[in-house]
């Protein structure tokens, strides 16, 4: 019964005198107050968090270990509990070459700072399968496992560039009505510009680096009406040239030229192309362009969103390219059109330019969807499922002109080859089509349509295990194997002219990374996997084929830089290059990963000139680094540092300073004139609650309340004057642990006693220890490098028990 109430105690006047009955008040069912809302947030927080973990094994146990997994959850008294049994578990099989004592320290002191996350494993990280939603500038959006911006979340912010293109909004056009009488005909495709020379620039440019690798429309009929100008192109009929498309190419070439006219600012190299982008968002916006499906339509969205993705706007780009993936099926070009050939239906039928075209314009959407998805994480919109239409044709004349370099300074001559356009394009398609059952098999986080939420995601995953065995997990493997050979097979046809080696086309070698990080991608969830523990991948090791993969990538781009330099070059470069990095970080006590993580910040850094993706790749890693205690090259880090300013662009500039903070918070200075940690055994006393004394046995533990809440030293008081236990020595029945030389002895600690019990779960008691110094310290460690170790701060590593 709810009634207003006065206050009074012990009774209020509604329950003494009007209904005679005892006054009791419970402020946590009134879910008016923000106190409330704000525990049952935490409650769901805690509660997905729970869930998400459990997820994540069930995918990623050893099959003899799975059913074992779930009939603990159905049987134990605490999900949570059973959490941090697996998380404790990972933690203490995780690779000790890999965790120094840094990247410990730091995880936990990031581990505060986010609320209780609870620390993982590089590779754990790595290995993911799950996506996450999360809310950035009030909307939810959702990163999957092959994104690398998984790593990093962005603050809420308004750009100067959002608010530049409101007020340009409010601008009058420029020059809407143009004399064409004593123009060059190219000059009428757009009102930015009316110097020829800078259009026909930015259309090579165009031709040159972007259109080799994303081809994506008929070079041959675009040129053909392109040059006859806007009034002299078809009046109907099917258009292969328009002032949309030609603005929508004149914003890519600007990306790859510093001539005046190609930047909005000129002394800005961001604004790059913005005022022929501006152009174009007029006339879809005025025009009604989104609404009249159109083949060049299809086009000019698809390479304004990938226009877009290089700026660093995913979120726009992702909705251009939606539109353009829809308006391609609105067409139908997903679908086999020769039988409509022969006019059926369609009066004069469809050309053999225009079948041609349809082709190449949805094979170039299909690699526009499978980079959209690897770059986000997100599922293909366009699957090859649902694809019956051929691959192009490859037509002899057209790969068999010459490509030659074209920069600011003109054509070079030197060293000349077959553009080998369609061959190229052949070739991608077919890598597409692996990375679309790439995705599928291992990165889709929705078991079946009549499912939502992580609840009924996780019971439904519990029961297909149930049901489909240990059969799953082989399932699994099997798979793998046969990607495996697809992409081994894609290699071994290859022709020896796509070759990837010194002088190789600009393509070739981007496809060449795509192939590469397709093998990343497709190992890099069985990370923690190895031949030697799993005998299905007896014949494959996934963390050698990363590295392999990523040295690689790191290969082909020391190809392409020495023959064209980085600032004219794709930006889905960036991509590559980055997941590179990631998988790099694993290896970095090799000179060789060294020398390629170097190499991929500079490269980055170069790239960031030309696409701003790339500086956010940068910053995104350099965050990732610093979160966790990675320490890299000083070349690296002077990289990292020269691109920080950047992070308040993406709106990472607080959470960057935040994470720059702490980790220089919990990095030892070898000049630090404190003295190391002293490691020393002591005699311990264990007191009960109840004040007795109990001497350890095989098998007991001391569990530090830390364990379990997660709150770092609270309970020690002052931590300059207590030991930190690290280890149990259960046969000589003594802790070993940091002692510093000034501390007092003995000292005294409250703990949770743990009794095991052979036939019952073992018992944990409350209990407090009292140790003393032993009389002999032990012999310091060593690090690899034969420097003793100091050991991180004591309010950073905080382990206990076994």
């Amino acid at each position: 019964r709810a009634g207003k109430c006065d206050g009074n105690t012990p009774a209020c006047a509604a329950c003494a005198s009007v209904y005679h009955t005892e006054c009791i008040y419970d402020p946590n069912s009134d879910h008016r107050r923000k106190g409330v809302y704000k525990q049952d947030i935490d409650n769901l927080k805690t509660q997905n968090t729970t869930l998400h973990t459990l997820v994540e094994a069930i995918l990623n146990y050893p099959e003899d270990r799975v059913f074992d997994l779930v009939k603990q959850i159905r049987t134990c008294d605490s999900l949570e509990d059973l959490v941090e049994n697996i998380i404790a578990e990972q933690n203490a099989n995780a690779d000790p070459d890999e965790a120094s004592p840094d990247s410990v320290a730091n995880e936990y002191q990031q581990d505060a700072e986010a609320g209780g996350d609870r620390p993982i494993s590089l590779e754990a990280e790595l290995s993911g399968k799950m996506g996450r939603l999360r809310v950035e500038d009030g909307q939810v959006r959702f990163i999957g496992a092959t994104s690398n911006l998984l790593f990093v979340t962005p603050m809420s912010s308004s750009t100067e560039d959002e608010q530049s293109e409101v007020e340009g909004r409010n601008n009058s056009a420029i020059g809407r009505s143009i004399d064409i009488g004593e123009k060059d005909p190219i000059t009428t495709w757009t009102t930015v510009t009316q110097d020829p020379a800078l259009i026909n620039h930015l259309v090579r440019m165009y031709f040159a680096w972007h259109y080799p690798y994303f081809t994506t429309l008929s070079k041959d009929l675009f040129y053909k009406e392109f040059l006859r100008g806007k009034n002299q192109s078809r009046p109907s009929g099917i258009k292969y040239c328009t002032s949309l498309l030609v603005n929508a190419i004149l914003t890519l070439g600007c990306h790859f030229t510093c001539v005046v006219g190609s930047r909005a600012n000129h002394n800005d190299a961001s604004t790059a192309g913005d005022h022929f982008f501006k152009e174009a968002k007029r006339m879809i916006l005025e025009n009604d362009e989104h609404e009249i499906p159109r083949l060049t339509t299809v086009q000019a969205l698809a390479l304004m969103s990938v226009r877009e993705a290089g700026c660093g706007r995913e979120a726009r780009g992702w909705v251009y390219s939606g539109m353009s993936f829809r308006m391609a099926m609105d067409l139908g070009l997903h679908l086999d059109p020769s039988s409509l050939k022969d006019g059926v239906g369609l009066g004069s039928g469809i050309t053999d330019e225009e079948l041609d075209a349809r082709r190449v314009t949805f094979w170039g959407c299909y690699l526009f969807d499978k980079c959209w998805s690897n770059y986000m994480g997100r599922m293909p919109q366009l699957p090859s499922s649902m694809v019956t239409v051929p691959k192009p044709d490859v037509f002899p004349s057209e790969d068999s002109d010459n490509w030659l370099p074209y920069t600011d300074s003109g054509v070079s001559t030197i060293n000349p080859q077959p553009s080998r356009i369609r061959a190229v394009s052949l070739r991608i398609s077919m890598l597409c089509e692996i990375s679309n059952d790439v995705l599928l098999s291992f990165y889709d986080s929705t078991p079946g349509s009549n499912t939502s939420g992580v609840v009924e995601y996780a019971a439904t995953t519990i029961n297909r295990i149930q049901q489909a065995g240990k059969n799953g997990v082989q399932a699994e493997f099997k798979k793998l194997g046969e990607l495996f050979a697809r992409l081994e097979d894609w290699r071994k046809k290859l022709p020896s002219e796509l070759e990837a080696k010194e002088g190789s086309l600009p393509s070739v070698l981007l496809m060449h990374m795509f192939h590469q990080t397709l093998y990343i991608h497709l190992f890099r969830p069985f990370l923690k996997s190895s031949a030697a523990t799993n005998s299905t991948l007896s014949h494959l090791d996934p963390r050698k084929a990363c590295l392999a993969a990523a040295t690689m990538i790191s290969k082909y781009l020391r190809f392409y830089k020495r023959r064209y330099g980085l600032r004219q070059i794709c930006n889905v470069a960036g991509y590559f290059i980055h997941s590179a990095c990631t998988i790099h970080l694993l290896n970095l006590q090799q000179k060789a990963a060294k020398r390629d993580i170097v190499q991929g910040f500079k490269s980055l850094e170069e790239i960031g000139e030309c696409w701003l993706v790339a500086k956010r790749s940068l910053v995104i890693v350099g965050v990732f680094v610093k979160r966790r205690g990675i320490e890299l090259p000083d070349e690296a880090e002077g990289v990292l540092k020269r691109c920080w300013r950047e992070g308040r662009r993406f709106g990472l500039g607080p959470q960057v300073d935040k994470v720059l903070s702490a980790a220089t918070t919990i990095k030892q200075n070898p000049e630090d004139p404190t003295p190391p940690m002293s490691f020393a055994t002591g005699a311990m006393i264990v007191k009960m609650g109840d004040g007795r004394r109990h001497k350890p046995g095989l098998g007991h533990d001391i569990v530090c309340c830390i364990l379990y809440s997660r709150q770092r030293l609270r309970f020690l008081g002052d931590c300059t004057r207590v030991p930190v236990l690290v280890h149990v020595n259960r046969l000589r029945q003594n802790y070993v642990f940091y002692w510093h030389e000034t501390w007092a002895s003995p000292a005294t600690i409250p703990v949770t006693y743990r009794i095991p019990r052979h036939s019952k779960p073992s018992t944990q008691i409350p209990a407090t220890i009292q140790i003393s110094t032993g009389v002999r310290p032990i012999a310091l460690p060593k690090l690899a490098d034969g420097t003793p170790w100091r050991g991180p701060p004591l309010s950073h590593l905080i382990t206990g028990g076994r």
